[in-house]
């Protein structure tokens, strides 16, 4: 692959983190068609279980697409993927590498905010390409926007269950740029009634809360947030919540998306419930707010362009994009 050196070159390469100007540019990479190849790549955690590489690539070859591993996806170091600078190493030359149409993360975890420093995001803003992940890969997300100005797409990791509600929502999206219209397989909970236009910002809560203070921290001025979890009980949703809420983030924001909390419910009869964490923080906005999309770490998983224009309607449960998120 093209346009890099040695590992231990890399590993010396710290790059400035610097927000730059250009940021405020979208920039919207090519979509995906059928015979374009996709890297999977590790930005963070391990995939332990050896048998979900062959299923992934047979799930993404069923799309068309041809499908090649990063040099260091099976590395184990601690509970990363390899070192940090193996990491993104791999990312580094996805993007440099002319041969490479897509790049899609086998899974999130932990680490890819310890990543950033070695990541070259002029060179990725020169060469855009459709992203595609969630959960840690969330900080990413903001950060390709922050220093790159690049469209990635908040979706289904590697070894996610790719099922036809998933796969949908994935080829509706990247593949033939549709503006979608968000249909939930769940139960839509209106929570304050009304519409809202915005960029789409947003991801994992845990992670976009680290973001605050740091230069990949989106801008949530006008825009839709929309944010998912697993694993945290109404009160660390309440915690974190109340610190974006101090950190003045909330009420800059046009509207609110609350998906699937996994595994998110109280311990035992008491305390308030998730609905009633969320009705506190969001309704004295006075925000268009619903709560139940399908956006998360449950089988059913859309695929949201972080950064593109949407119209939110929560008299009808709805969520449209305005535009498109790839370049068809």
């Amino acid at each position: 692959m093209a346009g890099f050196g040695s590992a231990a070159g890399v590993f010396n390469r710290v790059y400035d983190s610097e927000r730059p100007e250009t940021s405020r540019q979208l920039l919207k990479p090519k979509r995906l068609k059928v015979g374009d190849t996709i890297a999977l790549t590790a930005p963070a955690g391990i995939l332990y279980d050896e048998s979900e590489f062959d299923r992934m690539k047979g799930d993404l070859e069923s799309f068309g697409f041809n499908v090649v591993f990063g040099e260091f996806v099976r590395e184990r170091y601690g509970y990363f993927a390899g070192r940090d600078y193996q990491r993104a190493l791999d990312l580094n030359r996805f993007f440099a590498d002319p041969h490479i149409d897509g790049i899609i993360s086998v899974r999130g975890g932990w680490g890819c905010s310890r990543i950033l420093p070695y990541l070259d995001f002029e060179r990725i803003r020169q060469n855009p390409k459709v992203y595609c992940g969630f959960s840690d890969n969330t900080t990413l997300h903001l950060a390709f926007l922050a220093y790159s100005g690049l469209v990635s797409f908040h979706g289904p990791n590697g070894a996610s269950e790719w099922n036809e509600f998933t796969r949908c929502s994935f080829r509706e999206v990247v593949m033939e740029g549709k503006r979608a219209q968000y249909v939930s397989s769940s139960q839509i909970d209106t929570l304050f009634a009304g519409t809202a236009e915005g960029p789409l910002i947003g991801g994992n809560m845990s992670i976009l809360v680290t973001s605050l203070g740091t230069p990949y921290e989106p801008d949530p001025a006008g825009a839709i947030l929309f944010i998912e979890d697993i694993g945290e009980e109404p009160y660390k949703i309440d915690r974190m919540l109340t610190h974006l809420a101090r950190a003045g983030f909330l009420t800059k924001i046009s509207g609110f998306i609350f998906g699937q909390c996994t595994d998110c419910e109280p311990e035992g009869s008491r305390g308030f419930t998730m609905k009633e964490v969320i009705q506190q923080h969001i309704l004295p906005l006075e925000i268009p707010a619903l709560m139940g999309m399908d956006i998360g770490h449950d089988p059913y998983n859309l695929t949201i362009p972080v950064g593109v224009k949407a119209l939110l309607d929560t008299d009808a449960g709805e969520l449209k994009l305005l535009e498109s998120g790839v370049i068809i």
